[in-house]
């Protein structure tokens, strides 16, 4: 839920008191998670900057006078030196996030006992002593000197002797082959000129081979009738089952948001928003504006069924805003400005998106800051 936070600089260098108001929880247990907007290790941890967001347990949390108050030591306040607004949310246990916000930090002395620029991951410190190397193994000593053998004898080249080979007596197989071919080729001619020429000057009919008729063919086996169709099919499948299917594939968020405009232009709201919502959930900046539009009481999305809810429109918006996207940072300023049942109107945040989704050129939030009250 959002609520009310102003951080004040304590006289201690690296001190601060973050104060929360309208927030109705047990100050015991309270984390916080802290989010700038440079970088992409964006969210603060114990050791430092990360990319993953991390929970922060501050040193003392009390409730006075109404209002909860988080005294906040140089761990935190030191690597927040330079920054202007953090998103701050607060976490109760076994509850979950029940505020968030943002918060204008202001310029404060640091103590110096931490880095600012501290990464997560810190190069691992050298060791304070080295392994030294085995000494290398003895050599063996040289041979002794020894003459040199003498060249080996050329070995006398060995031929069989080859016997000459008999002269063939008389006719060979290689001269009856010829003269018996040439007999078959005057045996088959005349055979041939006997047929044709003599037996048809007798007007003798030479039989001529028929080829054997083919057997009447038999009847034809009828297929039998295709089988019905399964229940399971494509037709019968809900949308959230053709999703899951989709989604079983894993395709990475990029096609998970051409996939939701796929089906938001065919008119399939419903499957547009399964697919979007995982793409937003993997931290896809446009799919988080596609999924608060549905929610945005300022714009509703037509024939999609949804309640508008300003609360979840406007936590969906911060999302992509944190993560640099003009359009969700000119929404979320409008409806900021405009405010929404259980969102209350905030016209300094208002002003600080907008203007920051006008430095990249976002001619729509050029024009609302000219129409925002002086």
């Amino acid at each position: 839920m959002p609520v009310r936070a102003s951080v004040l600089p304590q006289p201690t260098p690296g001190h601060a008191l973050l104060r929360v108001s309208e927030l109705d929880a047990p100050p015991e247990g309270l984390t916080l998670s802290i989010q700038r907007q440079q970088g992409p290790d964006s969210h603060l941890g114990d050791d430092g900057w990360r990319r993953t967001e991390a929970w922060l347990r501050p040193d003392q949390v009390a409730r006075v006078k109404g209002q909860l108050e988080f005294h906040l030591g140089p761990e935190i306040c030191d690597r927040l030196a330079g920054i202007a607004t953090i998103r701050l949310r607060i976490q109760e246990p076994d509850i979950g996030v029940v505020a968030s916000t943002v918060v204008a930090w202001p310029a404060m002395l640091t103590s110096g006992a931490v880095d600012s620029t501290t990464k997560a991951e810190a190069p691992p410190e050298e060791p304070a002593f080295r392994f030294r190397r085995p000494p290398p193994p003895p050599q063996p000593p040289p041979a002794p000197p020894f003459e040199a053998e003498p060249p080996p004898r050329p070995i006398p080249e060995l031929r069989a002797a080859r016997e000459p080979m008999p002269e063939p007596d008389g006719f060979g197989l290689m001269t009856w082959l010829p003269l018996a071919i040439a007999l078959i080729i005057v045996a088959g001619a005349g055979y041939y000129a006997y047929i044709n020429y003599f037996q048809k000057g007798k007007g003798t009919q030479v039989a001529t081979a028929t080829p054997p008729s083919k057997p009447a063919p038999g009847p034809t086996p009828t297929p039998p009738p295709p089988a019905a169709a399964s229940p399971s099919n494509a037709a019968n499948k809900s949308i959230r089952d053709i999703v899951a299917e989709y989604l079983a594939t894993k395709p990475n968020p990029d096609a998970l948001l051409a996939k939701g405009r796929e089906y938001a232009e065919a008119g399939n709201f419903a499957g547009a928003f399964l697919v979007w919502r995982q793409a937003a959930e993997a931290g896809q900046a446009q799919a988080e504006v596609e999924i608060a539009s549905f929610y945005d009481p300022l714009a509703p999305r037509p024939k999609t069924g949804f309640t508008p809810d300003g609360v979840q429109a406007a936590d969906w918006y911060e999302r992509a805003a944190y993560a640099g996207n003009a359009e969700a940072q000119r929404k979320l300023g409008l409806l900021l400005a405009a405010g929404a049942p259980g969102l209350p109107a905030d016209p300094a945040k208002a002003k600080s998106w907008l203007q920051q989704a006008a430095s990249q050129n976002d001619a729509e939030a050029k024009k609302a800051l000219e129409q925002l009250p002086k």
